[in-house]
């Protein structure tokens, strides 16, 4: 009996204790007593949830499983209130609505407390939403909570109850096993849709197996975060770990997102390689490396604002910093925006032979700053962007046809049919050269030289490189060579020389003689079937050679 005596006597003290406090405190004088009512009264050695209840208003006091169920969302959320900073004002003004309200968290915008009537009370709203937020907290409920009641359940181990830190183990356990078996889903799933679209190689395998395991992590953190709460940790703990988790649910969803950038430029790279121009494929490695810095920036941004860093004046700062920067930059920008001109206008692309001012190559890389020319002495130029922007470039490389224009002399004493059938026959070459122009070229007797009658010759080749060009000028001349020497026909030299054509004591002469016009043109078709066989034959430098307008 005097046990039981004693016992009674301390609840009797305890409840006095906690009338006293109700009292000084006047429960709804302010947004500080009516949220310390409410915490200190579900504690566990001052447990009384009807005297929680006098932070509701009047007509839900009657409710205490609801301040019960208040306090659980509270503590599931991680939502520690700090009791030194909430206001002591019965006049409290929220600055962001200026309304009497008081947000416990700005992130949780249903959760706050409201003045009514000259008193502090948890508003209808936030008591209408505590159910359906308790109910996505806790989806299978807290009665559970009971099964773990006996004594041996409740030893602390780092100051977490057992049976809450086996159930966090046993939670872990299950994610892992989650997260494998997504993990194979999505592997089998993703290189599935992949395959049917492009072509798995080895630069789409591994972004794929990255995606695969990033997507079943993704999933696994967020089934984690579903549970946890369930556990009812401190809610100090609890805000760490949750925000901890949320942060690494942004940094893998960053991750999926780059690689899935990564599979699908590697899509834009093999369609780039199809096509004839090749400035696409310069600029894809550029859009990537832009593209992942803005997932990045944008990432990032968003990481900070969960922390509650302030974002709008970090932003701020940033541009006045990046303002002046560019001022201190000039050139660089310019020479950035310069790149961006290439890449929208393809004044070139990779391969041209290009020319401007005193620069004259071959383009191998255009960059983000500068543009990498490879000169015919085989040297490197790098020519700021910004320049080539606003220069006037030859593209030689863009040329359908190369021209080829040339002046043949030949002596004076060269009979004037013999001239004809000469000019008749490298007319013939041109004709029957497979590279040439057929429908634009002109050769003609033109001029009388110093020391030569002129014939000009005006043509094109239709050949896509210099290489190609040269090889077609060799088979040319070539045959204008071997038809002269045929026909007789002798080149003059720009040298005033004296030239016996016979001596009395000689037989022969030491060039080749005058034909008549008739013999002049046997022979032409002569060797014009000889030159034809030349074109044709392994000898001919043009065999090889495949035209632009195909066979």
């Amino acid at each position: 009996m005097r046990f039981r005596l004693i016992i009674v006597l301390v609840l009797a003290v305890q409840l006095l204790q906690g009338q006293n406090i109700i009292d000084s405190l006047s429960v709804n004088d302010n947004p500080y007593t009516a949220v310390y009512n409410h915490l200190f009264y579900l504690q566990s050695d001052s447990y009384i949830p009807e005297q929680a209840a006098f932070s509701f208003p009047e007509e839900l006091r009657a409710d205490t499983d609801l301040a019960i169920k208040l306090k659980q969302v509270l503590d599931g959320k991680g939502m520690f209130v700090d009791l030194n900073r909430v206001p002591k004002d019965n006049n409290y003004i929220d600055s962001t609505t200026l309304e009497s309200i008081y947000f416990i968290d700005r992130d949780e915008q249903f959760i706050y407390l409201e003045r009514i009537d000259g008193k502090w009370y948890y508003s209808r709203t936030t008591l209408s939403e505590v159910p359906v937020m308790h109910e996505k907290l806790y989806p299978f409920g807290t009665r559970f909570m009971t099964m773990f009641e006996a004594p041996t359940w409740q030893y602390r181990i780092l100051g977490i109850k057992l049976w809450k830190l086996l159930g966090l183990l046993l939670l872990l356990v299950i994610t892992v096993i989650l997260f494998s078996l997504l993990n194979l889903i999505f592997k089998k799933l993703l290189g599935g849709i992949v395959q049917k679209r492009i072509e798995v190689s080895e630069q789409v395998q591994t972004p794929l197996e990255k995606l695969s395991r990033l997507f079943g992590l993704l999933l696994a953190i967020r089934f984690l975060l579903y549970f946890f709460p369930m556990f009812q940790l401190d809610p100090r703990l609890t805000s760490v770990l949750l925000k901890a988790l949320n942060i690494l649910s942004i940094f893998f969803i960053i991750l999926v997102i780059q690689n899935i950038i990564r599979i699908f430029f590697v899509y834009l790279d093999r369609v780039a390689k199809k096509t004839e121009n090749t400035l696409d494929d310069q600029l894809l490695p550029v859009l990537m490396k832009l593209s992942m810095i803005i997932i990045w920036s944008l990432g990032i941004i968003y990481i900070l604002d969960y922390l509650d860093v302030n974002v709008t004046a970090l932003l701020a700062g940033i541009s006045i910093g990046g303002l002046a920067l560019a001022l201190a930059a000039q050139d660089t920008v310019k020479n950035f925006f310069g790149s961006i001109m290439i890449f929208l206008d393809k004044p070139f692309q990779i391969g041209d032979w290009i020319h401007f001012k005193d620069v004259d190559g071959t383009v191998e890389e255009v960059g983000v700053r500068s543009t990498r020319i490879r000169t015919f002495a085989n040297s490197i130029t790098y020519v700021p962007n910004a320049l080539l922007a606003d220069s006037i470039i030859d593209n030689m490389g863009l040329r359908i046809y190369r021209r080829f224009h040339t002046n043949i002399g030949i002596t004076y004493d060269t009979p004037p049919e013999i001239i004809n059938v000469f000019v008749k026959g490298i007319r013939e070459i041109i004709r029957m050269h497979p590279t040439t122009r057929k429908d634009y070229y002109e050769v003609h007797l033109n001029s009388f030289g110093d020391s030569s009658l002129n014939i000009i010759i005006y043509m094109f080749f239709e050949a896509p490189t210099w290489t190609d060009e040269l090889r077609a000028k060799h088979d040319i001349l070539y045959a204008i060579i071997k038809l002269a020497e045929k026909i007789g026909v002798r080149f003059a030299f720009p040298t005033q020389t004296l030239h016996i054509e016979e001596l009395p004591l000689q037989g022969g002469s030491n060039t080749p003689p005058y034909q008549s016009p008739e013999a002049g043109q046997n022979n032409l078709h002569e060797v014009l079937e000889e030159i034809q066989k030349y074109f044709k034959s392994d000898k001919g430098h043009t065999e090889k050679f495949k035209p632009l307008g195909g066979e």
